[in-house]
């Protein structure tokens, strides 16, 4: 699935879009805009997509998403389920870059801004005591009209560029893709892990989805995002695994199975590379948080 280009209009007297909404699930499919988005989750649980960034999401998460960033925000299955009296909410705030520029060059005062828009165009999801300072600005925001609105939103921006408690999400290699002609090759290689990564996953196969043999497809993956295909994939599976664990009570051997891992001790052993620590004591520092 190519994610699709979204054609963002904002209201006549409007140059930015301030969005409340509220519907049974998150219904855009993998997508890219323009603009820089600010989400933040009211209601729901599920799994969001960044750049070949995979993370559980829940109520108060706070995201900035940059330019031309793909992302998927994907409820959780009950929210679809028939009969379900679930509904998300979240607040949406979409600006295009240049607002804050001169003719020239940004105000000094706006460097900040401007080293934050930069940052975001690998996605940035704010944690702990920031993601709480920043989601009560957001509701702030909200509650304002016209000019207020405006002003408070450069503050929430300033706050944002200012906070240290964030993780970038997308990777590097990622994000210099998005620079490049094979935009589309690339995420169809992301798509076909979304679809299969809980399988064995056969470099023959995925060379051949992105129209590559073998060898060539291994130089263009490096060369993409300076990783080996097999790192690649194995961060792609803890991803998914980090939420398995956080999010339930299910044995670890089972998480291992349908994170696409053939036997345990290879999935502790990569996930203790990647995590630096074992998934049972990841479970438990997530619900000791």
């Amino acid at each position: 699935m190519k994610p699709f280009f979204q054609k963002l209009v904002p209201p006549t007297e409007y140059s930015i879009i301030f969005h409340e909404e509220e519907l049974p699930h998150f219904i855009v499919p993998w997508h890219y805009h323009p603009e820089i988005e600010i989400l933040r989750v009211e209601e729901s649980t599920g799994t969001c997509y960044i750049g070949d960034s995979i993370k559980a999401f829940t109520a108060g998460d706070v995201c900035l998403i940059g330019e031309d960033l793909p992302h998927w925000w994907k409820s959780d299955g009950i929210y679809f389920e028939e009969g379900s009296k679930l509904n998300m909410r979240a607040h949406v705030i979409q600006f295009r870059k240049e607002i804050f520029q001169t003719q020239y060059h940004p105000l000094p005062e706006f460097v900040p801004i401007h080293q934050l828009v930069e940052r975001a165009k690998r996605g940035i999801r704010f944690l702990g005591e920031s993601r709480t300072k920043i989601g009560l600005q957001i509701r702030k925001i909200f509650r304002k009209e016209g000019m207020a609105r405006i002003a408070h939103l450069l503050l929430l921006l300033d706050m944002m560029a200012t906070e240290n408690e964030y993780e970038c999400l997308a990777s590097i290699g990622y994000t210099q893709n998005m620079q490049t002609s094979d935009f589309h090759r690339f995420n169809i290689i992301h798509e076909y892990l979304i679809r299969h990564f809980s399988e064995p996953v056969s470099l023959e196969d995925i060379a051949a989805e992105a129209c590559l043999t073998p060898s060539a497809f291994c130089r263009y993956f490096k060369h993409r995002t300076g990783k080996s295909f097999s790192q690649y994939l194995n961060e792609f599976r803890i991803g998914h695994a980090n939420r398995l664990l956080a999010e339930s009570n299910i044995k670890i051997s089972t998480v291992a199975h349908e994170c696409g891992f053939n036997n345990l001790s290879n999935f502790n052993e990569q996930f203790k590379k990647i995590m630096n620590l074992t998934p049972a004591d990841y479970r438990k520092r997530f619900l000791h948080e």
